[in-house]
């Protein structure tokens, strides 16, 4: 069974993560074995370089920045859920 060719079509990752969280880590330009720390610092720079108020009247940049902001707001909540622990 090991050698079964199904096996192989999963992708990258470990099947750890979602499919929302593979494409907001391709969004951010990482790894799909990127820590929240290094999801941190790409979204930080992604900011820094997009941000309306950095380029006001550009809708592209203003376009990649909300996509940028939602997928740290998914992987944010990803990584809340797996450090969750019950009280």
């Amino acid at each position: 069974y090991a050698r079964a060719q199904h096996y192989g079509w999963g992708g990258p990752g470990d099947g750890s993560r979602s499919a929302d969280e593979m494409r907001a880590l391709e969004v951010l330009g990482l790894d799909p074995d990127a820590d929240f720390e290094a999801t941190k610092k790409a979204w930080r720079g992604l900011a820094k370089e997009c941000h309306p108020d950095v380029r006001p009247g550009d809708e592209e940049a203003a376009k990649r920045f909300a996509a940028g902001q939602a997928a740290f707001e998914v992987l944010k909540q990803a990584d809340e859920r797996k450090s969750w622990k019950p009280a």
